[in-house]
């Protein structure tokens, strides 16, 4: 019986194997846990589990498979490896450093871990050693599509776009039909506002992934970028329908239909958001715009205050809020929200400014202004805030204050209409004050008409 029992469980292994290559992953993960069930002492079955449950984005559990084969096989360099990798998705750097360590005792020219080194110590925000870990591995072998993938991805998160196109063109150039490299050069692309070249990797990326639905929402938000709304439309429908429960496609909608004025389509739309994901910060925010459109601003306060209490700590977040509640001259609440992000983000110009804004609305000038200065510190290229600060001196009878913040402006941004306007305003007060100074001069000198 047991010879029957292990003679399956090889079977399963096989089926595994096939149904691997064919991208059922689950399927060959479900084959080879029934044949470990049988025969738990194969390093290999548990090594090529750890794969099948890495390729469905199971780190956690792969991470296990890998480690019950190096407690067969601890010698494994290539398990190791995999254990690295897997272990810096779950931000594990501690355990895939070790894994690093192992590979080195045991053989420290394979060149594959450096590959797996150059994303982990990237991933750690480490990137003069990535770099040095892709120039060991040059050493090892000239060229590595791998490699040159992942310094590609140090590159981009250090906002070296050019040079990180430069790494994945390399890419391409090495591996054709590499899965992921059009996508990356799509953003990279995106970044660098050549949104032609954009769309152009997107549609080569949807060619070898067409049902990836990431990356139809990506190409959708890029074709709304390029103010192709119908076709933006078209990939998130595609989206929606490959993925129905996925809230993601419908708050692209959702905002399609907003930016075009479809409020009522805007509304159901978000309201479908929020049946599969209750507390989606933007969908409350984007439903709370479309009520404020339509003047129902305590239904709009019902989202927002639902949609604030599940990102209290997300900066970006309480941007989106505070501006809708700039907008909707809801100034209270607007000021405790940006309260929040400067004590959160202290360095962010544009919170201190929109703070400012709060508090002139609210009268307290000398407050404002002094939020005004911190963003001019912080960003000594601001317009507006110098518009704002001018306003704020107009305000306290300050003209010259007010006409040197403007002329500031002007430097800046010579063609700001609120700046030249401003800027004519206060000439012609100027004038008058100056006309009747000079003739309550001549008055107190006696020098009448």
């Amino acid at each position: 019986m047991a010879n029957n029992e292990w003679a399956e469980a090889e079977v399963r292994v096989d089926r595994a194997h096939r149904l691997y290559d064919q991208g059922r992953w689950a399927e060959a993960a479900a084959e080879l846990q029934a044949a470990i069930s049988v025969n738990p002492y194969q390093a290999a079955w548990h090594f090529n589990l750890g794969l099948a449950l890495e390729a469905m984005e199971n780190h956690q559990e792969a991470c296990r498979s890998f480690e019950a084969a190096l407690e067969i096989d601890d010698q494994d360099v290539e398990c190791l490896n995999c254990l690295a990798a897997n272990a810096t998705r779950l931000a594990d750097y501690e355990k895939a450093l070790d894994c690093y360590r192992r590979i080195d005792e045991i053989d420290r020219d394979f060149e594959p871990s450096y590959c797996n080194r150059i994303a982990t110590y990237a991933e750690m925000g480490d990137h003069e050693t990535a770099e040095l870990m892709f120039y060991l591995a040059r050493n090892l072998k000239d060229a590595c599509p791998v490699c040159s993938y992942n310094i590609g991805n140090s590159l981009y998160s250090r906002g070296q776009y050019d040079q990180a196109i430069l790494s994945w063109n390399e890419v391409l150039r090495l591996d054709p039909s590499h899965v992921q490299v059009h996508a990356r050069l799509a953003e990279a692309h995106w970044q660098r506002l050549e949104l032609g070249l954009a769309e152009s990797h997107y549609r080569a990326q949807l060619a070898i992934t067409p049902e990836d639905v990431d990356l139809l929402l990506d190409f959708g938000d890029l074709l709304v970028e390029m103010d192709q709304k119908e076709k933006a439309q078209h990939q998130y429908r595609k989206a929606l329908k490959l993925s129905p429960a996925d809230p993601g496609a419908y708050l692209c909608l959702g905002e399609l239909a907003l930016a075009n004025d479809e409020i009522k389509e805007a509304q159901h739309l978000m309201a479908m958001v929020l049946r599969l994901d209750e507390n989606n910060a933007i969908a409350h925010a984007r439903m709370a715009q479309a009520l404020l459109r339509e003047k129902r601003v305590q239904d709009a306060a019902k989202h927002l205050v639902i949609g604030l209490k599940n990102c209290r700590n997300d900066p970006a977040m309480l941007h989106e809020y505070s501006q809708i509640l700039l907008d909707a001259h809801l100034t209270q609440q607007a000021n405790r929200v940006l309260t929040r992000l400067v004590k959160l983000s202290p360095n962010d110009a544009n919170a201190h400014h929109n703070l400012a804004v709060t508090l002139f609305r609210l009268d307290k000038l000398e407050e404002g202004m002094s939020h005004c200065r911190k963003a001019l510190d912080i960003q000594p290229r601001y317009p507006l805030a110098l518009y704002n600060m001018a306003m704020a001196h107009v305000k306290q009878g300050k003209l010259h204050d007010a006409q040197v913040c403007v002329s500031e402006g002007l430097r800046l941004e010579p063609s700001n209409g609120p700046l030249q306007d401003l800027a004519r305003q206060l000439n012609r007060r100027e004038g008058l004050l100056s006309r009747i100074r000079d003739r309550l001069g001549r008055l107190w000198s006696g020098k009448g008409n």
